[in-house]
């Protein structure tokens, strides 16, 4: 199956990538934005098109890829003058322009990773908490109307709270981390909000999965929350860490109000990840993996 890959240098997408190339998924072709980065990950394991080439959208149809995954965007929880138009070229712009170019191919399935922000509190209405998460759910009538003009089925992946590998911009179990034995005390909300953190080796194997059962999603619109099920508080996570390092987390619970539009509890349903794919996620942040 030739498969294009968005977002291959990215946080999921360099744990992803890899497990696809270990696991004999050998015709993969990445599109990028910065292609010596991408080179310095993968070297000459995969094909790579360029998005600063102006080509970039006839090199897509050259390759004409049977499955689109696309990892690709901007997370900033920020919405001021300096970040709303790079949220909007990345999340929308792209997408659409990306959406354009493969309804000339004949891929069979478009898989987007969305975010569980645009599901506040764990309802399954979209509610999104950010423009990020707004932007994110924006394109779903764009993907619906290149779906009616073209023939592939879309896979909506709806990714929880990843973690597993230190983030250039650092998340929240980085920075609990951060915390533990530190010499001044870390500022933080309340911590009452409860998460369902899913370990990015998981993510690779969800989609490893998926990948090798994409013909039993019959379905012209699939969508499946990748999360464990579970959910841990902040303040529960800490706990969880103290006991399995022996060191003491000095965080200042209760230093930050909580956002106006802060996620207060957010769970992934996983009923369809087991029936439809027999999958449930291997890690938890109980395990003493985490450190080691």
């Amino acid at each position: 199956m030739r498969i294009l890959i968005t977002g291959a240098t990215g946080y999921i997408g360099t744990t992803v990538v890899p497990y696809l190339l270990e696991h004999e998924y050998c015709d993969i072709c990445l599109l990028v934005r910065n292609l010596n980065k991408a080179k310095l990950i993968y070297n000459d394991k995969v094909q790579y098109i360029s998005l600063e080439g102006v080509s970039w959208r006839s090199a897509v149809l050259d390759y004409n890829p049977e499955c689109v995954i696309h990892l690709a965007g901007l997370l900033d929880s920020r919405h001021d003058a300096n970040t709303v138009d790079n949220i909007i070229k990345s999340n929308i712009l792209f997408t659409t322009q990306l959406l354009e170019s493969i309804s000339h191919t004949n891929c069979m399935f478009f898989i987007n990773a969305a975010s569980c922000l645009e599901y506040r509190n764990g309802e399954l209405n979209t509610n999104p908490n950010t423009l990020y998460a707004a932007s994110k759910l924006a394109v779903h009538p764009i993907i619906k109307f290149f779906q009616s003009i073209s023939s592939w089925r879309w896979v909506n992946v709806v990714i929880y709270s990843a973690y597993g590998k230190r983030n250039m911009h650092p998340k929240i179990l980085d920075l609990i981390y951060d915390a533990l034995d530190s010499p001044v005390a870390h500022p933080f909300t309340e911590g009452e909000q409860v998460l369902d953190f899913i370990h990015v080796n998981d993510i690779a194997s969800f989609f490893y999965t998926l990948l090798n059962k994409l013909y039993n999603v019959t379905e012209s619109y699939t969508e499946f929350h990748l999360g464990t099920g579970f959910g841990y508080s902040l303040r529960e996570v800490a706990s969880i860490m103290e006991n399995i390092t022996g060191k003491k987390v000095n965080a200042q619970w209760g230093a930050f109000p909580y956002r106006p539009h802060e996620v207060m509890c957010s769970v992934a349903p996983i009923d369809k990840n087991v029936r439809m794919l027999n999958w449930r996620a291997s890690y938890c942040v109980k395990d003493k993996r985490n450190f080691v």
